[in-house]
């Protein structure tokens, strides 16, 4: 698995003397703290760090499905970290399983999971829309998203 894009480089002194300037640049992606006393430290945001572990997470529990029984089909392996795949259709359970797996690959060979973590979230709220009662057949009417005036400017 490929690591978070480092996007620039500080030194630990750096972060004493301008630490305004620091933070700023850590919330635009991961910074490296060298140190002379140390193994550099890295900063990020904490809504970045979830996402690591939230994708790392997440591949773990692929793995651990693609290892589990051989005679037990994968897609009911994945039953166990994901139950609600359940309210699906073996059509879609099997649609989920393809994409998902696909996704987390191309996600880890570049370190970034947002976007299977954003196709999990979708199949689940496709499970939670079933389970509510939903069906394929219902018409459901989508709100169009509109641009709207930043409150804090306007």
């Amino acid at each position: 698995m490929s690591t978070p894009t480092i996007s620039r480089t500080a030194q630990s002194s750096e972060l004493s003397r301008n630490s305004a300037n620091v933070f700023k640049a850590a919330e635009e992606g991961p910074v490296r703290i060298t140190r002379r006393d140390g193994e550099p430290l890295v900063l990020l945001t904490s809504p970045e760090f979830d996402r690591i572990h939230e994708g790392a997470e997440l591949a773990a529990h692929l793995v651990t499905a693609s290892l589990g029984d051989p005679q037990v089909p994968f897609v009911e392996r994945l039953r166990g970290p994901f139950p609600w795949i359940a309210f699906l259709s073996e059509a879609d359970e099997a649609a989920f399983a393809r994409e998902i797996v696909a996704i987390t690959r191309a996600c880890a060979s570049v370190g970034r999971f947002d976007k299977a973590l954003v196709a999990l979230r979708a199949w689940r709220s496709t499970a939670e829309a079933i389970s509510a009662g939903y069906t394929p057949d219902d018409q459901l009417d989508w709100i169009e998203p509109t641009a709207v005036a930043d409150p804090r400017t306007a």
